[in-house]
């Protein structure tokens, strides 16, 4: 199987061009899909959101939409929010992302072999913390707790009280590359975004950063559990 995984969206339309001009059985979106750092209006965010889904829609079996922390707190139960954050916004992103989980159209994590895919990544303490005992999947407790109990990946004060996440505590929408790197699940790579990436890059053999659309234009392409670096072409 061969699969890709692009970055963080942010409202970009990169990812447009790349599944129009890339061969793949699967394709990973690692979530942000709002609050666009660069000149990209509300407006364009959720307009591309809504070809995200579609996409999704028509290919249902193909294409994967990750939960990011720049969607979560636009999430109803969620009373807490994050830089870029769009006021002003928030009831019309909220309605399409509760459409959109109510739909079964988005997921907090997914596990292709010896890879495992999440918007920041997935540490130990915060599986013991969340209650995880080893036994049953471990894609489907991720994204049930999400389904069921969302609070339980809000942004946490740590042991190391770090405002920047940096903190094995966090949940994989959270957690910073260093602390998952000292606390990381053992028999899996970990594919992330959340932290931009000058280029595409991996720590260790066992973390792969890939926030890197916005930056050099790369994404991460497994093909039958090789990985290689493409990029998109400009």
């Amino acid at each position: 199987m061969k699969l890709i995984a692009l970055g963080d969206t942010h409202g970009r339309t990169d990812w447009k061009q790349i599944v129009s001009n890339t061969e793949f059985d699967k394709v990973v979106f690692i979530g942000d899909y709002f609050d666009s750092h660069e000149d990209i209006t509300p407006e364009q965010q959720k307009s591309n959101f809504e070809d995200l889904i579609e996409y999704k829609k028509n290919n249902m079996d193909k294409v994967v939409l990750l939960f990011g922390n720049h969607d979560y707190h636009y999430l109803r139960t969620v009373n807490e929010t994050y830089s870029g954050f769009q006021e002003w916004h928030k009831t019309d992103i909220s309605e399409m992302l509760h459409k959109a989980l109510d739909a079964d159209l988005m997921q907090m994590c997914l596990i292709e072999d010896d890879y495992i895919f999440s918007h920041a990544g997935v540490t130990k303490t915060w599986l013991k913390n969340t209650g995880y005992t080893g036994e049953g999947p471990l894609e489907l407790f991720i994204n049930d707790l999400f389904k069921y109990q969302p609070s339980a990946f809000k942004f946490t004060s740590g042991v190391n009280h770090s405002p920047y996440g940096d903190d094995v505590c966090q949940s994989p929408i959270w957690v910073r590359p260093q602390s998952l790197n000292a606390d990381c699940l053992d028999n899996f790579i970990q594919v992330v975004g959340h932290t931009s990436q000058k280029q595409l890059k991996v720590i260790d053999k066992k973390i792969v950063l890939i926030d890197t659309i916005g930056t050099c234009g790369q994404f991460i392409c497994i093909n039958d559990g090789e990985m290689s670096v493409l990029k998109l072409s400009l």
